[in-house]
């Protein structure tokens, strides 16, 4: 069975851009499934002389690197539009306002009330705000009251703030 010239191309491109597809739907990879197999099988087509196999073999292999080509000139230059979308290019620093937490030192060595249980971890609140919190390992019951005892990296630790009497029996 022979192929029109016309044909093998037109199955050629479409396992092409079937691939092309792949690179921007993300999913089961069915379009690149398709996409190899219409390019083999436009191989095979091709495959009714030598020459014309060696047509077809060279072709793909142009078009192969013609387009693998355009893709890295593409993104080395980050010019596309469609690109762009595709490549982080901001920093996220905290100079430009990127915090990853809030700086809350100010809470050190200030008096709250446990308002869930910290087993270790729940919620405080001081002068009225909420504020998660961890212990320093010990179980403190909701209702107890607290102090700060550390900040690191946007975490409160805190413990049981013992009151005087307590403290000399």
């Amino acid at each position: 069975m022979t192929f029109s010239l016309g044909m093998i191309l037109a199955v050629f491109m479409i396992g092409v851009l079937m691939l092309l597809v792949e690179i921007f739907v993300t999913g089961f990879g069915i379009f690149g499934v398709l996409g190899i197999g219409a390019v083999l099988a436009s191989l095979i087509m091709a495959g009714a002389t030598v020459g014309q196999v060696g047509i077809a073999i060279g072709l793909a292999v142009f078009l192969s690197l013609a387009a693998g080509y355009w893709a890295y000139r593409r993104i080395k230059s980050n010019q596309s539009l469609l690109w762009r979308g595709l490549i982080l290019t901001d920093s996220t620093s905290s100079e430009k306002g990127y915090l990853s937490h809030q700086d809350k030192v100010q809470l050190l060595g200030q008096e709250g009330v446990s308002l869930t249980p910290l087993r270790p971890s729940g919620t405080i609140e001081i002068d009225g705000n909420r504020i998660d919190a961890v212990t320093e390992g010990t179980f403190i019951q909701a209702g107890e009251t607290i102090v700060v005892k550390e900040v690191t990296h946007g975490r409160v630790i805190v413990r049981v703030q013992h009151t005087k009497e307590e403290s000399h029996t």
